[in-house]
């Protein structure tokens, strides 16, 4: 690879980390912080129509990560980027962002849901479609289908990488 670069007087340098303070400064300065009580929280009823969240996950080799977009009915839209203390694969990684999401949507007193992935195995694993053989994945399908319970309704649907864009940004700032 080296020649080939060395044969068009082409230098490879490592991407800068300026890119991502511009993003999460963007972020700081645009993302809405909810801050609600027990008791805003019970009498608000969130329920009438759905809610729409995307997630993805991922990870690299300074870590993992997940992005959240919850958007309410009426288009508020709450941005997330979260950073993980632990080792995560890929996979994990998705279902660690679909996690957080739900239990964020249930804090809220959310309960209808459409979620939306980009991750195949995740969709498929949650929609009964695929089986979880790896211990750890049948350990987060097991978590999923719990907090699936506490929703009224919920939807969960694979969308292609270019619908989840904001989600996928927001992840790859988190890693």
């Amino acid at each position: 690879m080296t020649i080939e670069l060395g044969e068009h007087e082409i230098n490879f340098s490592p991407r800068t980390a300026v890119k991502g303070h511009i993003l999460a400064d963007y972020l700081a300065e645009t993302t809405v912080v909810i801050e609600a009580s027990k008791e805003s929280i019970a009498t608000e009823p969130l329920d009438s129509q759905p809610w729409e969240l995307y997630t993805d996950g991922a990870c690299g080799l300074e870590g993992s990560g997940a992005g959240l977009v919850l958007t309410s009915p009426e288009g508020e839209e709450h941005t997330y980027a979260l950073r993980f203390t632990f080792t995560a694969t890929n996979n994990e990684s998705e279902h660690e962002a679909l996690l957080s999401r739900m239990r964020i949507a249930q804090q809220l007193g959310i309960k209808c849901l459409d979620a939306y992935v980009d991750s195949q195995l995740v969709a498929n694993q949650v929609n009964g479609l695929f089986e979880a053989h790896d211990a750890s994945m049948q350990c987060y399908l097991e978590l999923v289908q719990k907090m699936i319970e506490e929703f009224d309704v919920f939807r969960l649907t694979q969308v292609p990488r270019g619908q989840n864009k904001k989600a996928d940004a927001l992840s790859n700032l988190a890693v």
